[in-house]
């Protein structure tokens, strides 16, 4: 199967990227290999997607009782960048590009979002 093959275009351009780099290291991969890409890649996009969503809400929000909680989609997103990488790597494509592809998205994308000025300060010392 010699053919080429087109990310989606709704997907994130860390999906698009980590499926251009699979396919163009391995451009005969089977249909069921191909699929399970497919599937990683739409969990990036969907990861990408929450991720706007928490940069946009911020990492606290309001709980039920007014107290500052996490953001639930934090873990959502953790989730869905796990499950990528593992489907990833369980397309057996063998050699540095899948897990590379995969992990550098992600890398990319956790660095890329986070904005510069929200960066505090370690502390000397804690009083214990």
């Amino acid at each position: 199967m010699s053919t080429t093959f087109r990310a989606r275009s709704t997907w994130s351009a860390s999906a698009k990227r980590t499926f251009r780099e699979v396919a163009d290291a391995h451009p005969e991969l089977e249909k069921s290999t191909l699929s399970a890409l497919y599937g990683a890649c739409d969990l990036i996009s969907e990861a990408d997607a929450m991720q706007k969503v928490i940069d946009a809400e911020g990492r606290m929000v309001t709980g039920s009782m007014g107290q500052p909680v996490a953001h639930p989609l934090i873990a959502e997103v953790r989730q869905y960048r796990k499950a990528a990488l593992d489907a990833l790597k369980a397309l057996g494509l063998g050699g540095r590009s899948t897990t590379s592809a995969a992990a550098s998205a992600l890398a990319n994308k956790r660095w890329s979002s986070r904005p510069p000025g929200n960066v505090t300060p370690i502390r000397a010392a804690a009083p214990f």
